[in-house]
């Protein structure tokens, strides 16, 4: 029987997708035995040698009761049965009850008391990249170079290198690497720099994280991992957590989340696609090549370039069966690792380093690097792979299949909605002013794209209704009119700020200008919440100063001047607080009531009434919501200790709150103690 006939028969009963997962693996299977075989009598394998492999696995019949049909209900069923699956592997690597296996594909292998509505969904990078909120707190940068690694290894070794350096500086317990039999991919730990060789191949076809877990059963603390720029995605989505899912780790069957170990350095590999483990091996035998001779791969120009024996082998590339999520992916050069690595752009025998965070600064100190990268090189293909996702893309919008639009959170400010459409929110302009261009580009990008408009309590104006399709397109030219999308999510939402003293009577300080120099300190800053900042003229605290995370109102406190008062009463009838009091011919101030609104200063007609102190009242630590709780109150002088303050506040409360996207900061000041707070806060203005 031919080995196409055999698998049909094994699966005929199956539904579509266990069909194609047990056809792969049986061919794999089916060949790797027949390879076997003729490595047994020293000889080339022959079509006679894979029905003798056939023969071995029984029938057709006997075999299919080996594969129960799963019909277990999964959150993620969606994005696997859609290929849109990037087959990392994260969501198996995280399941706190093992119930998910991961062989080409992930799989649920039980039924889940959620059906899968927890942390394999929420780590998932083809569900969302939470890329903005990742790169905001890791500060990313792009510096590009070019280098040759002291250890063996593919393109000059510069993975081998970094890896070595980082164990023998004990940087780290482990490294998580993607090791090969016969150039099948595996996942491997590497604890010593000796075993760091037999690693440095370059791999083509799908692999698996699991060894990530075994480190954490094994109690390997620290590591490093080298990963594909999906599994990269997945993995910094489980650094960040609770930042992007709003909660803490799921828990298993135990009580307990499943234990991995500390993610140290993320080090990616440049990727246009990966492929087929079993389709692969079964295209280089027909080309006459053995698994087992390839001494590297590389991919270039459409073509799979077969090293044998240092002849160069050429195979199209379209021949081979690409893993279908890969044409879903935008991502060439693992854009949220710490540093990624491959050779284009670089001269033969070298790496391209790519930097982007402090962490992956440290490969300096491993390897000499050098400017002059070919960036073009590097565009190039970047560009290519997002054509074919564009043109994937609208293939399947043509056809109505799933699309999940994961790429929607690469950009600030854009939210799901319940409807499955996006609201895409622009961070209010200081003190919520606007000019008339702005406000047209808002009412135009809104007509095209057939949008609502929703004007927020902060002075920011919402874009509801928006396709995902059209995302990109929408934020890229609210940014080019300079409207800044942003203000959502745990950091520091848009200013808000009342009119102040150049429109309001009552005002007292210029909050606009306030409110610009606040912006530009503060925008977009990574919180471990929510973080609200209002500024008001005058203590009648429109804004609702003292229930924000921080608070400003402008303040005057007056003092007569008793040569110039004549005890008229005018200062008295305009004080909403009923602190002055007027005795013979002088007015005295009750500090004790007053709260600084300087309206007596104003009303005095005689200049009798003069300024004591002035200006600002700062609150720290309100909330609203839920709860409401007022800010403790403190007075400062100048714009610059408002700035300082605040800053010493984030510091703080990033330092004490441990349970993000939990926890405002008025929680973490109760928790921790007000006064300890505060004062750490003073320490912090003092360094």
């Amino acid at each position: 029987m031919h080995i196409d006939d055999y698998i049909k028969e094994v699966t005929k009963n199956m539904g579509p997708d266990q069909q194609k997962e047990v056809a792969r693996e049986l061919k794999t299977h089916i060949l790797d035995s027949a390879d076997a075989i003729a490595l047994e009598r020293n000889v080339e394998v022959d079509e006679e040698m894979v029905q003798e492999a056939i023969s071995r696995m029984g029938t057709p019949e006997k075999l299919a009761r080996m594969y129960p049909n799963l019909e277990h209900l999964w959150k993620l069923d969606e994005i696997v049965e859609s290929d849109m699956c990037a087959k990392c592997g994260t969501c198996a690597v995280i399941c706190p009850n093992n119930i998910l296996s991961f062989d080409g594909k992930p799989e649920l292998t039980e039924e889940c008391l959620r059906n899968g509505h927890g942390m394999c969904f929420e780590v998932c990078p083809r569900v969302s990249s939470g890329k903005y909120q990742i790169k905001i707190r890791e500060n990313f940068k792009e510096e590009m170079y070019y280098g040759r690694g002291s250890s063996n290894g593919q393109d000059g070794g510069a993975v081998t290198t970094f890896l070595k350096h980082l164990l023998e500086k004990d940087k780290i317990d482990g490294a998580i690497v993607v090791g090969d039999e016969y150039w099948k991919p595996v996942s491997l730990i590497v604890q010593s720099a000796d075993d760091l060789a037999q690693t440095s191949k370059s791999k083509y076809t799908i692999s698996t994280l699991e060894a990530l877990k075994t480190a954490g059963e094994m109690g390997i603390e620290r590591v490093a991992i080298v990963a594909l720029p999906c599994q990269i995605n997945g993995l910094r989505k489980l650094q960040y957590f609770p930042y992007l899912a709003k909660h803490e780790e799921e828990l298993g069957r135990t009580g307990k989340p499943v234990k991995l170990p500390k993610i140290e350095y993320l080090i990616g590999l440049f990727c246009t696609e990966k492929f087929d483990y079993g389709n692969l091996k079964q295209i280089l035998q027909e080309n006459h090549i053995k698994l087992e001779d390839v001494e590297k791969f590389n991919v270039k120009k459409g073509k799979l370039l077969v090293y044998v024996d240092g002849e160069e082998k050429k195979i199209d590339l379209k021949k081979i069966e690409l893993c279908a999520g890969c044409k879903m992916c935008r991502d060439f050069d693992a854009e949220l690792a710490d540093v990624s690595i491959g050779s284009v752009g670089s001269p033969k025998g070298y790496s391209t380093v790519v930097i982007r965070t402090r962490k992956g600064e440290e490969i300096k100190e491993a390897m000499e690097l050098e400017e002059g990268v070919d960036a073009s090189e590097v565009e190039k293909l970047k560009g290519f792979k997002l054509k074919r996702f564009q043109r994937e893309l609208q293939r399947r919008k043509e056809n109505d299949e799933f699309i999940s639009f994961y790429w929607a959170s690469d950009y600030a400010g854009v939210s799901k909605r319940a409807d499955g459409t996006y609201f895409i929110r622009i961070r209010a302009k200081p003190a919520g002013w606007y000019d008339t261009e702005e406000i047209k580009e808002v009412l135009d990008v809104a007509e095209k794209y057939d949008a609502r408009i929703k004007l927020t309590n902060r002075g920011a104006y919402e874009l509801h209704g928006i396709s995902g399709f059209d995302v990109e397109d929408v934020v890229e030219r609210l940014n080019s009119m300079g409207l800044v999308t942003g203000s959502e999510g745990p950091l520091v939402r848009a200013t808000l700020a009342c009119p102040g003293k150049e429109n309001c009577g009552s005002g007292l300080i210029n909050t606009t200008e306030i409110c610009s120099i606040i912006e530009d300190r503060f925008r977009e800053r990574p919180t471990p919440y929510k973080f609200k900042i209002a500024v008001s003229g005058c203590p009648n605290k429109c804004m609702r100063p003292q229930i924000h995370d921080a608070g400003v109102a402008g303040i005057e406190f007056p003092r007569t001047n008793e040569d110039k008062c004549n005890g008229c009463g005018r200062c008295s009838e305009v004080c909403k607080v009923e602190a002055i009091n007027i005795r013979g011919e002088t007015s005295y101030t009750n500090y004790d009531i007053c709260v600084g609104c300087g309206k007596c200063l104003k009303a005095c007609p005689h200049s009798a009434r003069e300024v004591k102190e002035d200006g600002f009242m700062l609150y720290i630590g309100g909330k609203a919501g839920r709860e409401l709780v007022e800010g403790v109150s403190t007075k400062v002088q100048t714009v610059d200790e408002i700035t300082s303050y605040i800053d010493s506040v984030l510091r703080v409360y990033d330092r004490y709150a441990d349970k993000p996207q939990r926890e405002r900061l008025a929680a973490t000041m109760k928790r921790v103690g007000q006064t300890k707070f505060l004062n750490e806060v003073k320490e912090g203005l003092e360094e």
